[in-house]
């Protein structure tokens, strides 16, 4: 899930009084695979549980990318976080809020912020909370840059 924020989400002005979008995107998923848990619900179900999030029209019915006999490796899995980074400067938003599963953060930290993570010494647990900026330029996406772990 990914929630976008108004460019300067704590003044407090009108657009700042709306809600921020939230949007399911799935390039943001746990490693797709062969266990059920990695399987999803299907597109219509989730949407009449959360009707306030907005599903990407990318997104299909029925889950494609889980399969009962594979999972995903981390080199696909960094090549989905490529994609998801790369769309990331695209966004009107300048405030992005990433919510996802630990495999998936500690494959992007592993890969744009290694330092964060101790070079690989240190792993990501749940409710773990990271900061830091998505550097980009014209539009195209340079690196992460000041992560760290809130406490």
């Amino acid at each position: 899930m990914i929630a976008f924020l108004p460019g300067n989400c704590y003044a407090s002005n009108e657009e700042n009084k709306k809600e921020p979008p939230i949007v399911c995107n799935e390039l943001v998923r746990e490693a797709f695979g062969m266990h059920y848990p990695d399987k999803r619900r299907e597109k219509s179900v989730l949407q009449q549980h959360w009707p306030k999030i907005q599903f990407e029209d990318s997104m299909t019915e029925t889950d494609l990318a889980w399969s009962p006999n594979s999972r995903e490796n981390f080199t696909q899995v960094h090549q989905r976080i490529a994609i998801f980074l790369e769309s990331l400067p695209r966004r009107p938003e300048s405030n992005i809020v990433v919510f996802t599963h630990g495999v998936w953060i500690e494959a992007c930290l592993n890969a744009y912020s290694p330092e964060t993570l101790d070079n690989g010494k240190r792993r990501v647990y749940n409710c773990d909370i990271f900061v830091g900026d998505c550097l980009s330029e014209d539009c195209v996406f340079k690196g992460l840059q000041h992560m760290q772990l809130l406490s």
